[in-house]
């Protein structure tokens, strides 16, 4: 079975992203992120392999002068945190922990 260490970080990860959803949805994190400022904070190959994962989306942005178009920053933050998750813990072992916590919210 997984260590606690793990689902502790698991859980926090978790809990990262919420944080990022909830300060974007009330406005205090900037929402709309440049596909420049994407690739300078989590690296051009890492979001194009997100893009074509379909993890995340290249919303147009209207305007080609400034750029072509723009991602969601808490859409770039999931697919990062998922990716520490999938680092850390194989699909197998995620399964191993639902099932756990399903029979132990059954007890």
């Amino acid at each position: 079975m997984i260590d606690e260490r793990k689902i502790e970080i698991l859980f926090a990860t978790g809990i990262q992203v919420g944080v990022i959803k909830t300060l974007s949805e009330l406005g205090l994190l900037e929402e709309n992120i440049s596909a420049k400022q994407a690739y300078a904070k989590y690296g051009e190959r890492q979001v194009k392999e997100w893009r074509s994962k379909k993890w995340i989306t290249g919303y147009p942005s209207g305007n080609n002068e400034r750029a072509k178009y723009y991602f969601k920053r808490s859409e770039l933050e999931i697919a990062c945190r998922m990716l520490d998750g999938i680092n850390l813990v194989t699909a197998n072992k995620i399964k191993a922990i639902q099932q756990s916590i399903s029979n132990h919210i059954k007890k």
